[in-house]
């Protein structure tokens, strides 16, 4: 007589499978709320946690449903195998973020050599080792120009420049014309409409110190810039620093902003002939 074993369907792995996909809707979800300002930064923590037990509880519940089809036989093995993808892929960010606490676990602020005595006051920098800054054999004006070009390459916003050498505009004023005793003022009412005017450039000077606004890619979160350029004596030197505005611990994201700075003004004074940087 021939029998039919009816084989059942293990509910391990339906449960394996809603909280690994729930996890990273949650991080999703937390990410967009929060460049909305729906969320401030605690409640983003706290998503975030979240979103980390799930993908715990759904790692954990995709290996026991492995398990359980291994040895039983039972139905579910796909969607168990799905769940532990699913669940590994959501881990990445959390795995990420934990190694780059073991490489900065203090900090939310970076400067090169030249500046890191002069960290804003509440900044803590990171304990590796120190940033350098770059000598160019140019002037600072054609440093000036390149670094412009790198700050907008790494996407950070000059908000301000400062010399010794040019005057301040007064308030209603746009900027000054050339570098005289007596500055020569533009009026608003003297600019094309159609040419927004650009009241950092062609400014020739020694020094100057630059002062911008970084933005962390998906988060979103800022950090206070300032790159200092200084001409002695046919050298120029360009130190910096960069401050997160609200972390207290930024994982090295501020070492980032100053590397990748620093590599793309090495890049823009490569272009220009004759300008070779200093190791």
């Amino acid at each position: 007589m021939a029998g039919h074993y009816i084989v059942g369907r293990t509910r391990t792995a339906g449960w394996a499978w809603a909280f690994s996909m729930f996890a990273p809707a949650v991080m999703v979800s937390a990410v967009v709320l929060f460049r909305l300002a729906v969320l401030d930064e605690t409640s983003l923590s706290w998503s975030f946690a979240l979103a980390a037990a799930l993908v715990s509880a759904g790692f954990v519940l995709a290996l026991m449903a492995c398990i359980i089809v291994w040895h039983s036989g039972r139905h579910g093995g796909g969607r168990a195998t799905a769940a532990l993808a699913i669940a590994l892929i959501a881990a990445a960010p959390f795995a990420v973020a934990a190694w780059l606490y073991t490489q900065y676990p203090t900090g939310n602020s970076a400067a090169t050599t030249g500046l890191d005595q002069a960290v804003p006051a509440g900044a803590s920098g990171d304990d590796t080792r120190p940033l350098v800054g770059r000598d160019f054999q140019a002037t600072a004006s054609t440093v000036y120009g390149a670094a412009r070009t790198a700050l907008e390459g790494s996407g950070i916003r000059i908000v301000d420049v400062a010399t010794s050498s040019l005057a301040r505009p007064s308030d209603g004023d746009l900027g000054v014309s050339g570098l005289v005793a007596a500055p020569i003022p533009t009026p608003r009412d003297s600019v094309d409409p159609e040419e927004p005017f650009d009241r950092f450039a062609g400014i020739d000077a020694t020094d100057y110190t630059i002062q911008g606004v970084a933005t962390v890619p998906i988060f979103g979160f800022k950090s206070d810039v300032v790159v200092r350029i200084q001409e002695e004596n046919g050298e120029t030197y360009v130190d910096m620093t960069s401050r997160s505005r609200t972390l207290p611990l930024d994982l090295g994201q501020n070492r980032r902003i100053i590397e990748g700075f620093m590599a793309r003004l090495e890049d823009a004074m490569n272009v220009l002939e004759g300008v070779t940087p200093e190791e």
